[in-house]
């Protein structure tokens, strides 16, 4: 390990520890890159590199906040232990030949299986065979696959809910799993496509939302945001008012009063008033992650190109333009 890298470890051990009665809270914003994962201290914006194998695709924090799962390049799971800022185990999702592409990826509460969407090829006889869209439970060490069932063509998301009983999996419709039994199984759908309600699902903050899967939507008459409580179950499709901006990505505010969604612009939504308070354009251009600090006094804006834009929540102005190594896909936040 670096000199910076352990500097950087050991600062954040010391800010998580209890002094009295107070304890510094500490968030860190992950650039999920191509080769690399970079976090910045949100409180300096040193930036230290992870390097990973492939580009960052979906990411989920184990519920005890202590390891982050990436998908590299949808072809392998890479397991980030938080403390030590490492990879630490390498996990591929693959049998019989089997070429397995990973869209959507969830950890159960106890850290031992994850759940997986696959998209899956393999070559016979010189042919191309192409397997029908599954969803596998596998075991998050060896990357053994224990339970699978097919699903629908355009899943891209899942959501573990209702205390890991069941599994929502997530694309043109919603798809209830009921995984309680020895055999998983689509037991509801939430029509969506046929409603003419259109989402791109690539993203979500689930863990920075408190437990909530957070979109936006798409319809005729503008955008909504739907959310999943994973704790209920419940799922909800707010409309909002007013002239929509474009929007890959949302996310709660720390107060849950606000949410704020990326694109071009960053939209400031008041959730009492279902109006857009602001759209302020982002310098930098495209992005496809956005994360207010838990003080609520910052935004990271970035991924989709090589470079963070810093907001002023206050303002809604730029403070500040990080230039990181490598275009990113997504971001996250862990709050220690």
């Amino acid at each position: 390990m670096n000199i910076k890298k352990y500097a950087f470890i050991a600062a954040l051990l010391l800010c998580s520890m209890t002094v009295g009665d107070r304890v510094e809270a500490k968030d860190l914003i992950f650039h999920m890159g191509y080769e690399m994962i970079q976090v910045i201290d949100a409180d300096t914006d040193a930036i230290i590199n992870i390097p990973i194998k492939g580009a960052a695709r979906d990411s989920v924090f184990s519920a005890d906040k202590k390891f982050l799962y990436v998908t590299g390049t949808r072809r392998n799971i890479q397991k980030l232990d938080l403390q030590k800022m490492q990879i630490v185990n390498n996990i591929k999702v693959e049998e019989k030949g089997w070429e397995r592409f990973i869209y959507g990826l969830a950890v159960s509460q106890d850290g031992k299986t994850g759940y997986v969407n696959v998209f899956s090829r393999r070559t016979e006889a010189g042919e191309v065979v192409i397997g029908h869209p599954q969803v596998l439970q596998i075991n998050l060490d060896t990357g053994k696959i224990l339970r699978s069932v097919e699903v629908p063509f355009g899943v891209v998301s899942l959501s573990l809910v209702e205390n890991d009983t069941k599994l929502y999996a997530i694309g043109q419709d919603i798809y209830t799993l009921d995984i309680s039994k020895k055999q998983m199984r689509i037991v509801d759908t939430i029509s969506m496509f046929d409603k003419g309600i259109n989402i791109l699902a690539l993203w979500h903050y689930t863990a920075e939302n408190d437990g909530v899967w957070l979109s936006p939507y798409y319809s005729a008459e503008g955008m909504g945001l739907l959310s999943i409580d994973t704790q209920s179950g419940k799922v909800d499709m707010t409309m909002l008012q007013g002239e929509p901006p474009f929007a890959y990505n949302a996310i709660y505010s720390p107060d849950k009063t606000q949410a704020y969604a990326v694109m071009d612009e960053v939209a400031v939504i008041d959730l009492k008033t279902k109006t857009y308070t602001k759209i302020v354009p982002i310098p930098e251009g495209t992005c496809y992650g956005v994360i207010p600090t838990t003080d609520g006094k910052k935004i990271y804006a970035g991924a989709g190109g090589s470079t963070v834009t810093v907001f002023d929540v206050a303002t809604m102005q730029p403070i500040k333009i990080l230039q990181m190594e490598t275009d990113g896909m997504g971001m996250r936040r862990l709050t220690l």
